[in-house]
């Protein structure tokens, strides 16, 4: 059997959606001259309001404390991995918190609360807008990201360079 080859197959995908909307066109002569008008259904339904926030985040490094340790629910190594520190300020009091990640540049791995594959971070609300993260540390970032999801879909973001604790 003999394929079809790939620009034939390309031309193909886009005519197929052109054909599929000229059986929807509505040729009717009503009242008024014959204007072909598409008629796609009904509308989609509205997608989640997706809000990003920007969070304020600060790098205190490995400042002591061995709260969390790696894996998965992060309990290999706890209290005794010096973890990393972040201050997040700016997280909305009105919202839910329900996850939050952390990123680091490298791609080495990410961290979650609540732990699901990823490392384990343990946070800390503490009030008005402001969480303590600690991340048990994997290869060292220079920049790392840190997202703040919310029970209503939305989400924050926050960056910190921390490079300079090198």
């Amino acid at each position: 059997m003999r394929s079809i080859p790939k620009v034939s197959r390309a031309l193909l995908l886009l005519a197929l959606p052109a054909a599929s909307l000229a059986c929807t066109l509505d040729f009717s002569t009503s009242q008024s001259p014959a204007v072909p008008q598409a008629t796609l259904g009904p509308p989609p339904p509205s997608a989640p309001e997706v809000i990003l926030q920007r969070l304020d985040v600060e790098f205190l490094g490995a400042d002591g404390h061995k709260l969390v340790g790696s894996g998965c629910p992060g309990t290999d190594g706890r209290g005794s991995i010096v973890n990393y520190h972040f201050i997040v300020n700016g997280v909305d009091t009105d919202r839910k918190v329900v996850s939050i990640l952390v990123a680091g540049d490298n791609g080495t791995l990410t961290w979650q609360w609540p732990c699901a594959g990823n490392w384990a971070l343990l946070a800390n609300d503490l009030g008005r807008g402001t969480w303590d993260v600690f991340i048990a540390p994997s290869e060292a970032s220079k920049i790392y990201t840190l997202l703040y999801f919310y029970e209503d879909g939305t989400l924050a973001l926050g960056m910190v360079d921390a490079s300079a604790f090198r």
